[in-house]
């Protein structure tokens, strides 16, 4: 059966990049799809243009944005079983919780939002769909530590690690706390589930909240 030349090498380029956790220079992908430089920079340019795939440090090449849209699409158990999910998380912990999924491996952005059933005083905005360095903010931080060991881990990402969640201060809203753990989903390089609050707050309640929420998420997304 004939195929489209252009539209393969565009998917295939796409799985490679996928397979890349580093990413790939163009001259990479040109050498593993057999192209010259100048035909891989088309399809390149032609899958950033949807936001498929984004060009990070070193301009080498990583999944974008539009790819984990499609992964989420790929995912409709888990946005269904998210939402109640997070208002018992906000209910229990009574501040705002929060479901955020990694854009490759550099970008954390917040995909759902649930507000406890009775308000507090001080609310915290949290933009859904504004991506965020996942080096920062407890969410981001929290899918960091779901890899394995790495002699760059911050301080932060290594005690998430131990603990089982993360908690940051201050890092994205001044006087806010973050507190999130993180789970693993198919297809998708991490996600993680968590709280942010104004003030002090009871660390080691939040952490245990958070981490039986990302349990049951978790088995949700294999279901």
């Amino acid at each position: 059966m004939a195929t489209l030349q252009s539209l393969d090498r565009g998917l295939r380029a796409l799985s490679l990049v996928s397979l890349a956790p580093e990413g790939l220079t163009v001259a990479e992908i040109a050498t593993q799809l057999g192209t010259d430089r100048a035909t891989a920079y088309r399809v390149v340019d032609t899958l950033e243009q949807h936001a498929l795939v984004t060009r990070g440090v070193g301009k080498r090449i990583r999944l974008g944005a539009g790819a984990v849209v499609f992964a989420s699409r790929f995912q409709p158990q888990l946005i269904r079983a998210a939402g109640p999910v997070l208002q018992e998380l906000a209910d229990a912990a009574g501040v705002a919780a929060f479901l955020s999924l990694a854009q490759a491996e550099d970008v954390c952005v917040p995909v759902l939002s649930a507000e406890p059933a009775r308000q507090t005083i001080f609310q915290v905005s949290y933009r859904i769909g504004a991506g965020h360095p996942l080096d920062r903010g407890a969410n981001g931080i929290a899918i960091l530590a779901l890899q394995p060991p790495a002699e760059n881990d911050s301080e932060a990402v290594e005690q998430a690690r131990d603990a089982g969640y993360s908690v940051t201060a201050g890092e994205l809203q001044h006087g806010a706390v973050g507190v999130a753990a993180a789970f693993e989903v198919p297809h998708l390089f991490g996600a993680s589930v968590g709280t942010v609050a104004m003030g002090e707050v009871d660390v080691d309640r939040l952490g245990e909240l958070v981490r039986e929420a990302a349990a049951r998420l978790a088995r949700l997304s294999r279901a």
